[in-house]
């Protein structure tokens, strides 16, 4: 089984900044299983459940960031470490 690893963003950034760079990957993703879902919708008259269902997930995912981003100081500096692992199946 091959694999890979990208380490996507090992930095320390400010409140306002990591806001920003997660919350964007997060609508880039809903985005993409939005339109996943329309374009199952008009190709085969039915919706994947998966895309559904990450839509749900995703979106829930960001009113927990943006809580927790909403209880920490403005001042505060932020450090994100976001490894992704690819492994063929």
């Amino acid at each position: 089984m091959s694999s890979h690893k990208t380490k996507l963003i090992d930095g320390a950034f400010s409140v306002e900044d990591a806001k920003s760079v997660l919350l964007e990957m997060l609508s880039y993703k809903i985005s993409h299983h939005q339109k996943k879902k329309h374009s199952n919708e008009e190709r085969f008259g039915a919706d994947l459940d998966h895309s559904e269902k990450r839509i749900a997930e995703l979106s829930t995912e960001r009113q927990d960031l943006n809580a927790w981003f909403d209880n920490i100081s403005k001042d505060a500096k932020v450090r994100i470490i976001g490894n992704i692992e690819i492994v063929q199946e």
